[in-house]
């Protein structure tokens, strides 16, 4: 193959992707090659295909990676910024200023006044199967529409259909009465869809300057059933609402536009509208003025996760689609992070929670501080526990674990302790009169240097430091008491990725205090640098996991451990994050004891935090009458993040000064308090 034709090849890679998978990015000079050479790219499509499973696109940073399972192109998020600012709308009120110079002003509908929380209209169906209790109904109310206007381009030479029109079909065919069928879909239709508040508010501002308003649809719904819509979502006060199936002519076929103009004549007129044929070069060829709004998820559909299953990921795009993209506000990039990333798994993860507690008769579920943080908005309830006080409190079992992380741990990590520091620290300073027999001094920072010498010091005295831990541990034994009360079974839920946490309450609860309860320790993910580590009490159910393990989602469980050098834990966990430090125990006061506060991330993890919480709050809200709709599997929950973490740039522009502290990239004897910037240059990212 000579260089010329290797090029167009290339180019038509490029060309291909665009056309069959929705790469966003615009190639102009791609596309004029194609057309000039447009014999051509029928000839390598074949090709191209069998081809395309090695290839690997970049363009403008963008990289285009092919999915080896499902042989489709896997898409990337928008990774420059916030995507929130790619629909540069202007501000309603400079929008609706524009309109007053006209006459009239026409809206279209969907996805201009009125959004669904749906990737696609047809996805709703799915709803209308779910209340009408009949499987496949998404394909039969498709199929019936489709044939209602065939018939109707055979009977009537046009193609508008009524709703009563397509479930007359439905009844015929399932038996499903025709008043049953429309009024139920109705009843859906009302519950979802809602007024997109940008061209709320530009329709408000034309009303009160008395600016006359018609609206102009194509659609099955009749005058009176749209009229219903547009008032239940808030559109009241307009003139005339003109809708296809009404006047059996579409803004499609321009025809419509033409009983506008009639009942208008001589004036000026201006549509607005989402669809580039129907509402802009339709209205346009008839002689109207246009504005052009794109449409929600036109913009927002190249970003979106792909893999998941249709009904959660018509509806996560649905949300996030509607919300990020309306124009009515922009958000930062950390709240987007949140929102796009870390909203669907924790609202899935808290739902599967709520459902395994009913189903196994849990009477209290309690959150590990401080990554239960965000799901105590969701549950409103805070246990106060964490890796510190757990390596403390069950030392008896788990003396390596202690030596590790109090020991090891500071000797690696950025912010230098001395042994008198560390010793203080531990409640422990009954050692410093030791420190002579092992070399060391109360000054000495700790350095991996000295990690031998304070091991065997630590080991040498470890009775003496259980029996100082003791008095600690009555008190961890009453607030446990206090807080468990008369709970006979009980679940700790923790992020990951051990289990150390929850694993050395129920410890504590069921083998060293002997309390009469059955505790379950619940994880959203087990990450593990060596799989034998948990393997065992993840097949006995001690831990039961929610997104993936060695055992669940083994796909998800290798991109997690594999890609981005094993650091996807890092990633995982600013969701998770907290402006409240760690808990480290009790003092000898009785009091609560924290860690060093990571204040230089406060601003970040609120944004994030927020971003969370108003997508756990919409989707709570939108879907309230299905909650159906709160089932989001493990494996559905994990994609939007396993999507962000295909490239880091985002990350990196984003959160490089995000501080953390220990016990977090799986690397048990180096780990270090690092800005994520560190951790991805000394990791090679």
């Amino acid at each position: 193959m000579n260089n010329n034709l290797r090029r167009l090849k290339d180019k038509l890679y490029y060309y291909f992707a665009e056309k069959n998978w929705g790469v966003s990015r615009e190639y102009p000079e791609i596309k004029e090659k194609c057309d000039r050479e447009g014999n051509r790219l029928e000839k390598w499509k074949k090709l191209i295909c069998l081809n395309v499973h090695y290839r690997v696109f970049r363009k403008n940073s963008r990289l285009y990676i092919e999915d080896r399972l499902n042989e489709k192109m896997q898409k990337l998020p928008y990774l420059d910024g916030a995507e929130s600012e790619l629909s540069k709308r202007r501000p309603p009120i400079y929008f609706a200023k524009d309109l007053l110079q006209y006459d009239v002003v026409s809206f279209d509908i969907f996805d201009t006044l009125i959004l669904r929380p749906f990737a696609k209209p047809a996805d709703l169906f799915m709803i209308v199967g779910k209340r009408l209790n009949r499987v496949e109904f998404h394909r039969i109310r498709t199929e019936a529409e489709k044939k209602a206007r065939e018939i109707a381009t055979l009977t009537k030479g046009n193609h508008e259909v009524t709703i009563y029109d397509i479930y007359a079909l439905i009844e015929e065919r399932t038996g499903i009465p025709k008043a049953l069928g429309v009024r139920t879909e109705l009843e859906v239709e009302l519950q979802y869809c809602f007024a997109n508040p940008y061209m709320k508010r530009v329709f408000r501002l034309l009303q009160e300057q008395d600016k006359p308003i018609i609206i102009v649809s194509d659609m099955y719904l009749p005058h009176d059933l749209m009229e219903q819509l547009l008032s239940n979502a808030g559109y009241t006060g307009y003139e005339k609402l003109y809708v296809s199936c009404d006047y059996d002519c579409s803004k499609r076929s321009g025809s419509l536009y033409q009983y506008v103009k009639r009942d208008y004549a001589n004036k000026k007129i201006v549509h607005v509208g989402d669809n580039i044929v129907s509402d802009i070069q339709s209205a346009e060829k008839v002689g109207l003025d246009t504005r052009y709004y794109k449409n929600v998820h036109e913009i927002g559909a190249p970003y979106r996760a792909d893999g998941m299953s249709e009904l959660v990921g018509s509806a996560y795009a649905g949300i996030v689609n509607t919300h990020l993209h309306n124009g009515f506000h922009t958000y930062s990039p950390q709240y987007e992070y949140g929102f796009i990333y870390g909203g669907l798994y924790v609202l899935g993860f808290c739902n599967w929670i709520h459902q395994k507690a009913k189903q196994e008769g849990i009477d209290k579920v309690l959150f590990l501080s401080r990554d239960g943080a965000i799901y105590q908005r969701v549950f409103n309830m805070l246990f106060l526990w964490s890796r510190i006080a757990n390596t403390k409190y069950t030392l008896l079992k788990n003396r390596e674990d202690f030596l590790k992380r109090v020991i090891k741990y500071r000797a690696n990590g950025a912010i230098t302790v001395t042994v008198a520091a560390l010793l203080d620290s531990l409640s422990l300073t009954f050692l410093k009169k030791k420190l002579q027999q092992y070399n060391l001094s109360e000054n000495d920072i700790v350095v991996p240097e000295l990690v031998s010498a304070l091991e065997n010091l630590f080991v040498a005295n470890w009775d003496d430091i259980c029996k100082s831990f003791s008095k600690e541990k009555d008190y961890v034994k009453q607030y446990l008491i206090s807080k468990i009360g008369s709970a006979k079974r009980i679940a700790f839920i923790d992020v990951g990725w051990l289990g150390s946490g929850p694993m050395g309450l129920k410890y504590l609860i069921e083998d060293e205090f002997e309390m009469d309860c059955e505790v379950k320790c619940w994880q959203s993910a087990s990450r593990s640098p060596k799989a034998n580590d948990v393997s065992n009490i993840l097949m006995d159910g001690t831990i039961e996991i929610y997104m993936f393990s060695q055992m669940l989602n083994r796909n998800h469980y290798d991109t997690h451990a594999k890609t981005n050098k094993g650091m996807n834990n890092i990633f995982f966990e600013l969701f998770t994050q907290d402006t409240m430090p760690s808990y480290a125990g009790f003092t000898k006061n009785n009091e609560y004891s924290f860690d060093i506060s990571e204040v230089e991330n406060h601003e970040t993890v609120k944004e994030i935090h927020e971003g969370i919480w108003e997508y756990c709050l919409l989707h709570k809200k939108i879907y309230n009458e299905d909650p159906f709709m709160l089932n989001i599997s493990g494996y559905d929950a994990y994609l939007p993040y396993r999507m962000i973490i295909r490239d880091l740039k985002f990350i990196r522009k984003y959160f490089s000064e995000f501080t953390y502290g220990r016990g977090i990239s799986g690397d048990y004897h180096q780990q270090k308090l690092e800005t994520i910037s560190d951790i991805l240059v000394k990791s090679g990212l």
